[in-house]
């Protein structure tokens, strides 16, 4: 304790004159950084009523349609069938009832015969492609067997008692006078759930061979809506992998479309 009060015996001065110092400062810097109060004018209320101007201008492109709320409407049924957009049949929504986009009214030799048929072509155009030249003694052959049977490969031409579906469905293509290989609707997949719980249509342009092979496959723009990336890619990945039926009478790159419709699921 006396070694405390020796201390600030010997420092007194020095003590004394850094707390004036600290207080100087203090004093200073409250007068310095001091504002005078502003004083606001009254709100006044009589103008609260005023309409207000708004300077954002909407167009006609951004305004959502009936047709496309319909369209992207997440609570709208849509079933997972596919469905042939030149459909002759009549349609309906009965339960119970094995929907398909084309009825076949050939036997199993018939379709077995169509699918041998199929097979020879896609090797015949694989080997062209490698040759680099086409066969027109082979293109001939097909024409003429084609002739003979017109209504081999064209089931739409029988008549038929049996229902197509309506409303509207997860795939849907239109390639005149064709039908997925073997009457099997397998053969033009479903990419509808695999791209998340988001709603968007995608169409697709194809090309398509003699044989029922998609050669090619472009996306058209202004036939979809709300498609995402993974949509786009799917639905052209898909097409690609679509296979119809051999028609001798087809042109050798027949175009149609396919369109396929993305649906929210819970």
């Amino acid at each position: 304790m006396d070694k405390i009060l020796h201390f600030i015996e010997r420092h007194k001065y020095g003590i004394l004159i850094t707390v004036v110092v600290h207080i100087g400062i203090f004093v200073y810097f409250q007068i310095a950084t001091y504002k005078e109060a502003v004083l606001f004018q009254p709100w006044e209320f009589t103008s609260a009523q005023d309409e207000v101007q708004d300077d954002i201008e909407i167009t006609p492109d951004q305004i959502e349609t009936p047709e496309e709320r319909a369209l992207l409407n997440p609570q709208e049924e849509v079933t997972s069938f596919v469905k042939n957009e030149n459909e002759k049949r009549i349609q309906t929504n009965k339960d119970n009832v094995n929907y398909t986009s084309s009825y076949q009214k050939q036997s199993a030799e018939q379709l077995e015969n169509d699918f041998e048929q199929s097979l020879k072509d896609e090797i015949q155009r694989k080997r062209e492609e490698r040759n680099g030249k086409k066969s027109t003694e082979a293109t001939d052959v097909k024409q003429d067997n084609s002739k003979n049977n017109p209504d081999k490969n064209n089931p739409q031409t029988n008549p038929s008692s049996s229902e197509a579906i309506s409303g509207k469905t997860m795939v849907s293509f239109s390639l005149m006078n064709r039908h997925p290989l073997n009457h099997n609707d397998w053969y033009v997949r479903n990419p509808g759930y695999t791209c998340g719980n988001v709603n968007g249509i995608v169409t697709v342009a194809i090309s398509v061979d003699l044989g029922g092979v998609v050669t090619s496959a472009t996306i058209i723009e202004e036939q979809s809506q709300n498609a995402s990336s993974c949509m786009l890619q799917r639905a052209k990945e898909y097409a690609l992998k679509s296979r119809f039926n051999y028609s001798g009478e087809a042109p050798k790159k027949q175009e149609g479309t396919i369109t396929y419709r993305f649906v929210y699921r819970e």
